[in-house]
């Protein structure tokens, strides 16, 4: 007699709370300290591929979405962080359309960590790795292609600062706050334009120009206590981690000067800290999506995009 069939259905959630992704981070990172260190230095790393290679913003902020995704389900293992990242730069070239060739990309990955010499068996064992790396990515972003597919938070700078006739200077300094924020959570939690905006109201309230107005949440529809939830995630990982941030080494010449007692200043005036209200550990815990890492043992794994479909799926299988 043939063992039981196993199938397992997996509804796509690409963005998540802040306890919903620090409790699954518990199944899968032993010491965050070193990951949230390893994490800097893979966004260094990125930023020089991404550099050699002549690769756009865009490029660079979803791979750190599919990095730091990645390790919501998969545990984190310092060996093999870069091989991880290089994987993720090149999942994130096909999902944006900025095609490059994976032996260029795998050849300068080694090339960045100091290996001189690359023979064509390394080099076949590293792409080897790097396709089945890239297909544990999709699987834990359920392979929604949606996400990161359209406008990307810096081009949502551009856009949303023309709508409310922002100086250069303002623009310009949002655009350096938001290469920091792929260091940070947030990026997990909501998607670009709502980044967005929070970038820019820290950076209007910097520059002193006093042009963010009540109105001004109402562009693209945005929600005006989550613009503000991500806007004291920003300023705080400013005030408790500033020696962290590369804003300060490329603050542009007209910005007053910029510190810790900048930004504790900004954040005093703004009034309480708004945070959205969030769920509990023992809600999270009945949560089977979150609360275990991923079984890559099940027969069948399918990946749904929507709640109604869902809901359909499980009904049907209850009933066979």
């Amino acid at each position: 007699m043939s063992p039981p069939f196993e199938s397992q259905l997996c509804l796509s959630r690409p963005y998540l709370t802040k306890n919903q992704i620090t409790y699954t981070q518990r199944n899968t990172i032993n010491d965050r300290r070193t990951y949230n260190q390893k994490k800097l230095s893979i966004l260094n790393f990125l930023s020089e591929l991404c550099l050699k290679l002549e690769l756009p913003r865009k490029t660079l902020e979803t791979s750190m979405y599919f990095y730091q995704r990645y390790h919501l389900f998969n545990n984190f293992e310092t060996e093999l962080c870069y091989t991880i990242a290089t994987s993720c730069l090149i999942l994130s070239c096909k999902q944006v359309e900025t095609f490059k060739k994976v032996n260029d990309i795998a050849t300068l990955s080694l090339q960045i960590r100091n290996m001189i010499k690359i023979s064509t068996d390394t080099l076949d064992s590293l792409k080897k790795m790097l396709y089945q790396i890239e297909i544990r990515i999709l699987e834990a972003c359920n392979f929604d292609y949606r996400i990161n597919n359209n406008v990307h938070i810096d081009e949502y700078i551009v856009k949303i600062g023309k709508i409310l006739k922002f100086d250069y200077n303002v623009c310009e300094l949002a655009w350096l706050i938001a290469y920091d924020v792929l260091k940070l959570d947030v990026i997990l939690m909501v998607p670009p334009p709502t980044i967005a905006m929070a970038t820019l109201k820290l950076a209007d309230a910097l520059c002193d120009q006093r042009n963010w107005l009540p109105g001004s949440y109402d562009v693209l529809g945005a929600q005006k206590d989550l613009v503000d939830d991500i806007f004291f995630h920003i300023i705080n990982f400013y005030i408790n981690a500033f020696d962290l941030c590369d804003l300060k080494y490329h603050i542009p010449p007209d910005i007053v000067p910029i510190s810790v007692e900048r930004f504790m200043e900004i954040k005093s005036k703004m009034g309480p800290e708004v945070t959205m209200p969030d769920l509990t550990d023992g809600d999270i815990k009945f949560d089977y999506f979150l609360e275990k890492s991923r079984d890559f043992t099940t027969q069948e794994r399918r990946y749904i995009l929507s709640n109604e479909v869902m809901k359909e799926e499980d009904n049907a299988l209850k009933n066979i």
